[in-house]
């Protein structure tokens, strides 16, 4: 049988009946293989060229299914993401030291697990697994060829990045709003902006464009285009509205998360919507507590219609509200172990509330960078903190 030659990335779906995520892979541009169970896969690993590989953990032969995956000289390197069904079962891949295995604990989100997907694949191409025929010689010279191109490029997108970002936060008695931005490349995927509405609110948003680049610039300055085109206010309506707009013109396998949110800053009332993002989170002082704002959505740009969902809280005085792209939750030191919410929830804390929203931010990249240790990014980083004063 001759190997699948299909362009696209061609992703490999064992044992899950999420018809959600089949669908979400399908709509980003993938090329889906599905094994209901393990039975027939040695077939599909024969027959096609694997980039990638989702595993659900219930199955009972998950552990032997990644074993027989790492044995096989066609998937030996292939990254495989495990949807793990309980978290013991992270200990027992670590303990049969397989490699290449990011696992996801539950519950996850379809919009997560695809952010991941494409996060693996990007990971992927800049190892060069997808070289492993092409000589050095050979790739340097292509390099060479194109990197005047390239330069000219980055360079406009660049300007194009920088356009896109505020030129100042606005500021009121009320509240402090701070930003931190730093892209993975000369040019990034995320961006914000923030601005005082016409009723007296504070509306912020902050958003993750996949991918880096040129085409990131240009589809970043597309959702900036759409947010200008909306009328709304509310979160819920803006997002929908927003991606009314750019899904019929969004390129496949494109989107954007973000995390709105309208803020009053005499009340202390905030109403926020996802699409996609990770959570905000809400620092607490008076109770000694974080949570984190959620809600349901589809990041904008995977269908043409979506709905979003609008939550309300309250911040009262000195609480602080961060908001940030997936750069610090996703990522891991030298040792595996990743910055999760309860870590940056714990910095956060010990802040205490009579330290500035600048001073909050200042704190939390500061310990992140001492827990990555040195290690290399594989995102934008990007917070807003908003302070009830």
């Amino acid at each position: 049988m001759v190997d699948n030659l299909s362009l696209s990335d061609t992703v490999l779906l064992v044992g899950s009946d999420d018809v959600r995520l089949k669908r979400l892979l399908e709509k980003l541009g993938y090329s889906l293989l599905v094994s209901p169970t393990g039975k027939g896969l040695q077939d599909l690993v024969a027959q096609n060229v694997i980039d990638l590989v989702i595993l659900e953990g219930k199955d009972p032969d998950a552990l032997s299914l990644c074993e027989f995956l790492r044995a096989e000289k066609r998937t030996k390197e292939t990254a495989i993401i495990f949807l793990g069904s309980e978290p013991a079962q992270d200990a027992d891949i670590k303990e049969k030291k397989l490699s290449k295995i990011t696992f996801v604990a539950p519950p996850y989100s379809v919009g997560s697990l695809a952010s991941k997907v494409a996060t693996e694949l990007r990971l992927r191409k800049m190892s060069g697994a997808d070289e492993e025929n092409a000589s050095i010689a050979e790739v340097n010279a292509s390099l060479r060829d194109v990197t005047s191109r390239l330069k000219k490029d980055l360079e406009d997108a660049r300007k194009i990045q920088q356009a896109l970002l505020p030129k100042a936060l606005p500021t009121h008695a009320n509240f402090q709003l701070a930003s931190f931005y730093e892209p993975l490349e000369e040019v990034g995927g995320d961006w914000f902006f923030a601005w005082n509405t016409s009723s007296g609110k504070l509306s912020v948003q902050i958003a993750d464009v996949t991918g880096h680049g040129l085409s990131a610039a240009f589809i970043g300055s597309m959702t900036k285009l759409a947010l200008s085109a909306t009328a709304f206010e509310e979160p819920d309506k803006l997002l929908s509205s927003m991606n009314s707009l750019m899904a019929p013109q969004m390129p496949e396998g494109k989107f954007v998360t973000m995390f709105s949110y309208l803020y009053d800053p005499e009340s202390g009332k905030l109403h926020y919507a996802r699409a996609g993002h990770p959570p905000g989170l809400l620092v607490r002082y008076s109770k000694g507590e974080v949570a984190q704002l959620k809600g349901d959505g589809f990041a904008v740009g995977f269908f043409d219609e979506s709905e979003y969902q609008l939550q309300e809280d309250y911040l009262e005085p000195s609480d602080i509200l961060v908001v940030l792209t997936d750069a610090l939750p996703e990522s891991q030191n030298m040792a595996g172990e990743l910055y999760d919410y309860d870590r940056m929830a714990s910095v956060l804390l010990k802040a205490g509330p009579a330290c500035t929203a600048a001073e909050a931010l200042s704190l939390l990249i500061g310990d992140f960078e001492s827990f990555r240790e040195g290690r290399i990014l594989k995102d934008d980083v990007t917070l807003i903190a908003l302070k009830r004063v």
